[in-house]
């Protein structure tokens, strides 16, 4: 959507010269699930966004109007509290209720917003809103927050009124993204490695189930909730180890970890080290291998963290016999959502009609399929 046509609906609901703000998705190369253990991921943030136009009123009230939703949101400053449902109206609710308890003497705000980014693919939809009302909140207040204290902001929005346990991942890609480079982030240091994404003669492409994905609503919480099981269960015998990023395999063993708790423990130990290992592959240029990573990523969270889905499945296996594609996974938190694929570029449109037919007629719904740039990340534009 142009500015122009963001501003003119902010200017026929609101008054006030309205200040601009975008957020991009994100993908992850590899690393999933690995963020709320304190673990490595791989992400880069996308040429998708979440877009605001925000000014301050006079009226003591957050009003949030939804282009693509057609739905606004009015709440005084006072009832800053999360909808019973799950809604989008808790981003910007939790946002600035955040900001109130973080010290900021709050006035009342109006915003616009759209965004681009395909809610339930597993680009990070909600992230992109949440730290993109984050950051152009920072700069109306003057508030001061790094940018790191801003992805803060915006986790525990998702923790707190979305009800989604998610890491940090997300919310880093969104703000910290560069313009060409993917990153190595380590989840807990929070330290950030940029390695530019040479491709060569492939590309990436995402492939969308249009399997919608509610995380709250989801076994994603159960996920973690095991895998904080599985490290205090490890901690009677290892108590230096405060995350499943400290636990080695040998003390799977040790204390006895069995069934689920064992295979989410396991595939934690083992993505960390794919992406360690995927870093490496980016600096040797070495694609081959990159994508052998991205297979094994995606046999461990189908088979030992149990998050994928039949459509995911299917395209990922439908993909391993071509001598075009290096690598392919589920992409995100999985139940839903997009495959990541690793496909040589002439190919693309030939793939797009081989796999078009068969997932059709097995799951009577049409995959959608998305090329992208990787970009900087949320900034005020004008």
């Amino acid at each position: 959507m142009s500015l122009n046509v963001l501003k003119k609906e902010f200017d026929s609901r609101f008054e006030g010269q309205p200040r601009f703000f975008k957020s991009p998705g994100r993908i992850n190369l590899i690393g999933d699930h690995t963020d709320y253990n304190d673990g490595f991921v791989m992400p880069a943030a996308i040429n998708r966004y979440a877009q605001l136009a925000v000014s301050f009123n006079t009226v003591k009230r957050l009003n949030v109007r939804s282009i693509d939703l057609n739905e606004i949101l009015e709440i005084d400053l006072n009832q800053l509290q999360a909808k019973a449902k799950s809604s989008w109206e808790n981003y910007f609710i939790g946002v600035l209720s955040i900001f109130g308890e973080r010290g900021i003497k709050l006035k009342g705000v109006d915003c616009v917003f759209t965004s681009d980014i395909p809610v339930g693919a597993g680009l990070s939809s909600s992230a992109a809103i949440t730290c993109c009302f984050a950051f152009a909140l920072n700069e109306m207040f003057e508030a001061g927050f790094t940018k790191n204290e801003l992805v803060d902001i915006a986790q525990q929005t998702e923790h707190r009124f979305a009800q989604v346990m998610c890491g940090n991942m997300d919310q880093t890609a969104s703000v910290f993204g560069k313009v060409g480079q993917v990153f190595k982030f380590d989840c807990r240091s929070r330290e950030t490695s940029f390695h530019s994404l040479n491709l060569n003669d492939s590309s990436l492409l995402l492939v969308d189930t249009k399997v919608k994905h509610a995380l709250a609503e989801t076994a994603y919480n159960t996920r973690r909730e095991e895998c904080e099981a599985a490290v205090k269960l490890i901690q009677q015998s290892y108590p230096e180890v405060s995350s499943l990023r400290d636990a080695e395999y040998h003390m799977i063993n040790e204390v006895g970890l069995k069934d689920n708790l064992k295979l989410r423990a396991e595939f934690v130990i083992e993505e960390n080290d794919r992406v360690t290992k995927a870093e490496l592959c980016l600096d040797q240029n070495d694609l081959d291998g990159l994508g052998e990573l991205m297979w094994e990523s995606h046999k461990g969270l189908s088979q030992k963290y149990k998050v994928s889905c039949p459509e995911l499945d299917f395209i990922v296996q439908h993909t391993k016999n071509l001598s075009y594609i290096k690598g392919a996974r589920m992409m995100g938190g999985g139940f839903g959502g997009c495959c990541i694929l690793l496909i040589q570029s002439s190919a693309i449109m030939g793939f797009k009609e081989l796999i078009t037919t068969p997932f059709t007629k097995a799951f009577d719904a049409q995959p959608e399929f998305y090329q992208f740039e990787l970009v900087d990340g949320t900034q005020e534009y004008s």
